[in-house]
């Protein structure tokens, strides 16, 4: 538990009213809800409004994101979040790759990290799904890469 701060006091030669109450955290309740609401792990309840009041006014509630974004936000917070386990040679050839990704970019706009290499992957995979076949991820991996031709044996000479 973090030790409470203690408060600052004014010295009587300050220029501050020594009489004014001092400043306190608070947190004002959302939209109309009431305290109430909040008890025993409950949602906060919004007022019913008749809809006599409200016709023409979109609902505020709805989880829809707009589809433009801001120039000003950061490209990750329009992704979703999905969690991925990888295999530990698998991250190191990924964040070399990524350095290297990053060694070679002229253009900086753009932040290049693991995970966009990863969307990258994913959109490949996709793109090349209707060759995907196989009952193990072997099996998967191998149906769609690209065909490799075998190593040439070295020639023995005796």
């Amino acid at each position: 538990m973090t030790p409470a701060r203690a408060r600052s006091t004014v010295s009587s030669d300050s220029q501050i009213n020594p009489e004014r109450k001092p400043l306190a955290p608070a947190v004002e309740p959302i939209l109309g809800s009431s305290e109430e609401g909040r008890t025993a792990g409950r949602k906060p309840q919004t007022p019913e409004v008749p809809d006599s009041q409200t016709h023409g006014v979109p609902d505020s509630r709805t989880s829809a994101v707009p589809d433009s974004r801001s120039y000003s936000d950061p490209k990750w917070t329009t992704l979703e979040r999905k969690e991925a386990r990888l295999r530990a040679d698998q991250l190191t050839d990924l964040a070399e790759l990524r350095r290297h990704v990053n060694s070679q970019r002229r253009d900086r706009s753009e932040i290049i990290t693991d995970n966009t290499l990863i969307r990258v992957a994913v959109d490949l995979l996709l793109e090349r799904s209707h060759r995907l076949r196989g009952d193990t991820e072997e099996d998967l991996r191998e149906s769609v890469l690209p065909r490799r031709r075998p190593a040439a044996a070295p020639e023995e000479n005796s």
